[in-house]
């Protein structure tokens, strides 16, 4: 008698950059469509852009100070340690299996897809600032990346609470489907 093959776990991808609108997409990922046999991915884009424009290179003597370079560096990276374990601490306090990892990029964007497509992701899933349209066109937005970007279906949490940039929340409309 052939055994029935095991469908392959689904392995979602989280961008986690520490905000409290990332932390909301992982939870409404919990709470909407998670799967005990997921592999959960949790991804920080560290972005070189930040620490280059650090203002501790206005305080050092020589542009190019190699002390200053190292201290940033080691800084950096102990951040980026307390993130990670962070973010390890959140799957184990929801019983999530999965990993947690940081990935350095140009852009937080082009890191998150990057990471997708590294751990053949099966979905993205990414929080949303909800920066009105003038500052998203200027500076850009890491979900819009992402969604314009991934092979794969990316899902745009925006916080519950976050509807104000719009003005089509008002209180009016709001109090109206409460029921």
């Amino acid at each position: 008698m052939a055994e029935e093959a095991k469908p392959k776990a689904r392995v979602v991808l989280i961008a986690m950059d520490g905000s409290d609108y990332a932390k909301y997409a992982y939870q409404w990922y919990l709470d909407q469509i998670h799967k005990d046999d997921d592999n959960v991915v949790m991804v920080n884009s560290v972005e070189f852009h930040d620490v280059l424009h650090s203002s501790q290179w206005y305080y050092a003597p020589y542009a190019f100070d190699r002390d200053t370079l190292a201290n940033l560096l080691d800084q950096e990276a102990q951040t980026l340690r307390h993130k990670l374990e962070e973010y390890a601490q959140m799957m184990r306090e929801t019983k999530v299996h999965g990993t947690v990892k940081s990935i350095h990029a140009e852009r937080p964007g082009e890191g998150i897809v990057k990471a997708a497509e590294e751990a053949h992701a099966d979905l993205v899933i990414v929080g949303s600032r909800g920066h009105g349209k003038v500052r998203r066109t200027l500076l850009g937005s890491v979900s819009d990346y992402v969604l314009h970007h991934s092979h794969v279906p990316v899902i745009v949490c925006r916080h519950k609470d976050d509807h104000h940039h719009h003005g089509h929340h008002d209180k009016e409309h709001t109090e109206e489907h409460k029921h």
